[in-house]
């Protein structure tokens, strides 16, 4: 399937620490990440850090990220979430966490992220998302995220809102061929 001129747009101008896609359902917003994250993953290997994909859960991980890539780049290069919640990405080791209890920010205290990938954002605990925002500290550390949109007082709308180096991207359904 050829690229939108809306992912397309996201290919050249995510170039932020931040960098996130905002809209409707069905809009194209996920698909553009199916070849982003391989894209940042492959580009940080052998620098430090650890490289994440975060959703609501390991099973929306699972569902709306990785078995889509599957189709696309082959279950070889597209791994299964394991038990101790990493898969095998593009050839490199990538955490796959949920994000929907706070209990989850024991798991990337301490941790240095170099790349992190955030599905469903909006749904997400806001605790794990202010550590996951105090983890990405190394010059290169990049986080990319998709969500539809919430309140204008969401937590998460107020952080995209402020003057963090942050790329930002509205989807309607019309931008989805």
């Amino acid at each position: 399937m050829p690229f939108s001129e809306k992912q397309k747009e996201f290919f050249e101008n995510a170039t932020h620490r931040w960098n996130f896609k905002v809209g409707a359902v069905r809009s194209g917003k996920t698909y553009a990440d199916y070849f982003t994250i391989p894209k940042r993953i492959r580009s940080r290997v052998d620098k430090a850090g650890l490289s994440f994909i975060f959703g609501v859960s390991k099973a929306t991980i699972e569902r709306n990220i990785l078995e889509p890539m599957r189709t696309i780049w082959g279950d070889d290069i597209v791994g299964k979430i394991r038990q101790d919640n990493t898969a095998q990405l593009f050839g490199e080791t990538v955490y796959c966490l949920g994000c929907e209890k706070v209990s989850q920010v024991s798991k990337i205290r301490g941790a240095s992220i170099k790349y992190a990938y955030g599905d469903e954002i909006a749904e997400w605990n806001s605790e794990v998302f202010e550590l996951i925002k105090s983890r990405l500290d190394k010059p290169y550390s990049v986080f990319d995220g998709a969500c539809n949109p919430e309140s204008p007082n969401h937590w998460l709308k107020q952080f995209i809102d402020s003057d963090a180096d942050i790329y930002q991207q509205h989807y309607t359904i019309f931008d989805n061929p």
